[in-house]
């Protein structure tokens, strides 16, 4: 099984061969943005936690996002509150 495959597992199974299809996006919570998350914490290579704009999060290689996401070492937040990952990487489109 692939990491595309381990990833999207969670969203329903696909037919093999097949990607399972994307929902669309449910309607924002109320007095929510559009973006969903405005700052996201990772460990460092020292362990200690490093502070990361949304800008300077999504501006990562794309292989590093998807490492951090599936690692659960990520911590999303939107207002200075901490929100579930799966929340900051719904889409807003």
């Amino acid at each position: 099984m692939g990491l595309f495959d381990r990833v999207v597992k969670g969203a329903g199974e696909a037919p093999a061969g097949k990607r399972a299809p994307v929902p669309p996006p449910g309607p924002a919570p109320a007095g929510a943005s559009a973006a969903r998350y405005d700052e996201v914490t990772a460990p460092g290579p020292d362990g200690e936690l490093q502070r990361m704009t949304r800008k300077q999060f999504e501006t990562l290689p794309l292989e590093n996002r998807v490492r951090l996401l599936v690692q659960g070492t990520l911590r999303f937040y939107r207002n200075g509150e901490e929100i579930p990952a799966n929340e900051a990487m719904r889409s807003a489109y």
